[in-house]
């Protein structure tokens, strides 16, 4: 382009304007489309998937074992405080207990740990868990709702129904206390019992 500037005030201004409107133009070409939209585009739920072997790990990690002095010399135990868990994101439809489609992806991951050499001998609580929005009551039924939805899918999968528990704790554990309507307070915990007895 050519720019030629005269005296004329007008011809000046207009140039400047046509100068400008082309810049704002590139700039806006050469932006990320993201980068305009309101609220950010919707993560890659395949990055949110936990394998099996990263549930494995979490719900069977090594035991670490203490030596201590008892009554009749040393005693070995193994040290565990609380039972392993594990916390996925399994989407739901909103205010409800029906899976979306891509749940699917995880449960299946969450289905082939069930059966590793690993674990295929535990027990579990399946745990619901929301966000502080809505009532405490409904909460706490929705979350038991949506953790016995989980159950369902693994029992229709093949998986014992009495290997697994099932409880609904609605907001009363968040993952971010500070934030309790976060989305993130909104998961299905696992929780390894062990070996039946």
């Amino acid at each position: 382009m050519n720019f030629a500037i005269n005296a004329w005030p007008n011809e000046q201004a207009a140039h400047r304007t046509s100068l400008a409107a082309v810049t704002a133009s590139l700039l806006a070409a050469c932006l990320p489309l993201g980068a305009l939209a309101a609220d950010p585009p919707p993560a890659d739920l395949s990055t949110q998937v936990m394998t099996e072997q990263q549930i494995e790990q979490a719900l069977h990690p090594a035991t670490t074992r203490s030596l201590s002095f008892g009554s009749r010399g040393l005693t070995r135990r193994d040290a565990t405080e609380t039972a392993p868990s594990v916390n996925l994101n399994i989407p739901f439809e909103y205010n409800s207990s029906a899976l979306q489609p891509q749940a699917s992806a995880q449960l299946k991951q969450l289905e082939s740990a069930f059966v590793s050499d690993a674990l295929r001998n535990d027990r579990f609580v399946v745990a619901g868990h929301t966000d502080a929005k809505g009532s405490p009551q409904y909460n706490k039924q929705l979350s038991l709702r949506r953790a016995e939805t989980v159950k369902n899918f693994l029992v229709a999968n093949g998986i014992a129904a009495g290997r697994m528990s099932t409880i609904g704790y609605g907001s009363e554990q968040p993952l971010k206390s500070d934030q309790p309507d976060d989305a993130a307070n909104r998961r299905v915990e696992i929780r390894d019992l062990g070996p039946a007895p």
